[in-house]
C-alpha cells in the first residue's frame, strides 16, 4: 500500500538532487524529495561551500598578514569555524524554504527502490514508508575511496568532511592525494602555520591536468612551506599516541612522517549499493557508476540519474545542470548535456578554472589547433593586487577562429571561466572573443589580451 504516488521522485538532496526537484515541481509535477542526511548534500555541508569560507578567510589573512600593513594581528580559528557553520546553515535554511516553497515533499531517509518504481524509505525515526513514482531521479552521490595502507579512522586518519571541522589547528597534516580536494584543504592549513605534507602516486599534481598548471602549482605550495612527494605513495600508517605514523615510499628512498592527522583525498566510489538498483535493471560502468545517456537516462525507462553517482568529474555544477536536464526531459522537452562545455574550477593558490577540449584532445578531433598564452604579468589589475603568478592559455582552431578550451591559472580565475564556458558551448569565435569590451581595470581583460594574441598581437606584451 503506498502512503502517496508522484510525478516523479529524487532520491538525494544535493545540489543535482534538489535542483532536479524545484525544476519539476516548477513544470508542474508533483514531486518528492528523499534525503538520508542534510538537504544540500555533500557540496552545501561538507565540501564546495564549508570549503570555500576557510579558504576565502584564511586567503584574506595570509595576504594580509604578509602585507606590512597588519601588526600583531591573531587568527582565530574557532571564530572562523563558528562561521562556517552559521553560513552553512543559512544555505542549508535557504533550499529547505525554495524546496518548501515549490511544494516538493521532503522526506528524510534512506531510500530503497523496488519494482516498478516503488520506494521504500527508512526514515530516522525507525518507521519505513513507501511512495511510487512515475518518474525517479537518482542524485544518490558518491562517497571517498578508502586506502588499505592508510584505514581511514574518522579520528586522526580523516576525510575532507573531518578536515573542514577540526576543532584545533593541527601542527603538522600529512595528505594523501594531490588532487582538488588534497590541494585546497592543504592550502588552508599551510597558510595557518601546519606543516603539511602532500604524498602523491602520479608524477604531478593534479593528475590529468597540463604540467605547466601543475608545475606553478607545486612551486606556489613549496613557497609556503608544503612538502611534495611525487611518484610516491603510503605504504603503512598506524595511529599511535594521538599521531599518525606512516611510511612513504618515494622513487629515491623510504621516509618515516609522523602528524597530527592524515588526510586520505584519493578519489570517489558510487553511493548505490544501498539504493536496490541492482535487482531492478539499472546498469553500471566498470567502475560501478550509473550508466546514462545524453538525456540523463539510465538502462532503466523513467529513471535518470544525476551527478557524482554517475562518474567523475565530481562537479556540483555539473550535477546541478543535469538536474535540469532529467527534469526538463520528464517533461518532455528533449535537453541534451553538453559535456564539453563543462568547467571546472580548482581553488588552489592560485586558482585554477578550466574548460573545454585541452590541444591533445583538440588534435585528435583532427582540429588544426592553435595555442596562444598571456601571462597574469602583463595585466594591470594583477599588478595592482600583487597577484602576477599564472597565465591564460586559449585553444583555438586555425581555420575557423573557434575557441575549443581555455586554461587559466591565476587570482581569480574560477570567477572569470564563465565567459570561456560561454564561448566553448557556443563556438564562439577568437575575434568575437576580442571585439567584445571588458571593463578596465579588471581580470576579464586576460580574454581580449589572449585573442588580440590569436588574432595578431596583444596589445600590453611586447611581441616583435
Amino acid at each position: 500500500m503506498f502512503s502517496e504516488k508522484f510525478d516523479a521522485v529524487v532520491i538525494g538532496g544535493g545540489p543535482g538532487g534538489y535542483v532536479a526537484a524545484i525544476r519539476l515541481s516548477q513544470h508542474g509535477k508533483k514531486t518528492a524529495l528523499i534525503e538520508r542526511e542534510s538537504l544540500g548534500g555533500e557540496c552545501l555541508n561538507y565540501g564546495c561551500i564549508p570549503s570555500k569560507i576557510l579558504i576565502e578567510n584564511v586567503k584574506n589573512f595570509y595576504k594580509l598578514s604578509r602585507s606590512g600593513l597588519l601588526k600583531n594581528g591573531e587568527f582565530d580559528w574557532s571564530a572562523l569555524q563558528d562561521k562556517r557553520r552559521k553560513l552553512v546553515s543559512k544555505i542549508r535554511d535557504g533550499v529547505e524554504f525554495l524546496l518548501k516553497g515549490y511544494n516538493v515533499k521532503i522526506y528524510n531517509g534512506k531510500a530503497q527502490i523496488k519494482h516498478n518504481l516503488e520506494i521504500k524509505i527508512e526514515e530516522k525515526s525507525g518507521l519505513s514508508r513507501y511512495v511510487y513514482g512515475e518518474n525517479i531521479v537518482i542524485a544518490s552521490g558518491a562517497l571517498p575511496v578508502s586506502l588499505q595502507s592508510i584505514p581511514y579512522d574518522g579520528r586522526r586518519i580523516i576525510g575532507a568532511r573531518e578536515a573542514l571541522e577540526l576543532s584545533e589547528i593541527p601542527s603538522s597534516l600529512l595528505i594523501v592525494g594531490g588532487g582538488a580536494i588534497g590541494l585546497e584543504l592543504g592550502t588552508v592549513y599551510a597558510k595557518i602555520g601546519s606543516k603539511v605534507t602532500i604524498v602523491e602516486i602520479m608524477d604531478q599534481l593534479l593528475p590529468g591536468m597540463d604540467k605547466d598548471i601543475a608545475k606553478l602549482i607545486e612551486r606556489k605550495l613549496k613557497q609556503i612551506g608544503v612538502d611534495v612527494y611525487l611518484s610516491s605513495r603510503v605504504v603503512s600508517a598506524e595511529v599511535r599516541n594521538d599521531k599518525v605514523r606512516a611510511t612513504i615510499e618515494t622513487p629515491t628512498e623510504t621516509i618515516e612522517n609522523t602528524a597530527d592527522y592524515a588526510l586520505v583525498a584519493v578519489g570517489k566510489r558510487p553511493s548505490v549499493k544501498d539504493l536496490g538498483i541492482d535487482g531492478i535493471g539499472i546498469e553500471l560502468n566498470d567502475k560501478g557508476f550509473v550508466k546514462i545517456d545524453e538525456y540523463c537516462r539510465t538502462s532503466l525507462e523513467k529513471v535518470y540519474a544525476v551527478g557524482d553517482v554517475t562518474g567523475p568529474p565530481f562537479l556540483a555544477h555539473k550535477a546541478s545542470k543535469q538536474g535540469i536536464v532529467a527534469a526538463d526531459n520528464i517533461c518532455g522537452k528533449k535537453k541534451v548535456f553538453d559535456h564539453i562545455a563543462v568547467p571546472s574550477a580548482i581553488f588552489t593558490d592560485p586558482e585554477i578554472a578550466i574548460v573545454g577540449l585541452t590541444k591533445d584532445e583538440a588534435e585528435k578531433r583532427n582540429f588544426k589547433v592553435k595555442v596562444t598564452r598571456f601571462p597574469y604579468s602583463s595585466l594591470g589589475r594583477a599588478i595592482a593586487e600583487e597577484e602576477t603568478e599564472g597565465f591564460i592559455k586559449i585553444i583555438s582552431d586555425e581555420v575557423s577562429g573557434i575557441v575549443l578550451g581555455v586554461q587559466i591559472v591565476g587570482s581569480r580565475a574560477t570567477e572569470i571561466i564563465g565567459e570561456a564556458a560561454l564561448a566553448v558551448k557556443n563556438r564562439l569565435t577568437v575575434e568575437e572573443l576580442a571585439d567584445t569590451i571588458h571593463p578596465h581595470p579588471t581580470y576579464s581583460e586576460l580574454y581580449s589580451e589572449v585573442s588580440e594574441a590569436v588574432i595578431f598581437k596583444p596589445i600590453h606584451m611586447l611581441v616583435k
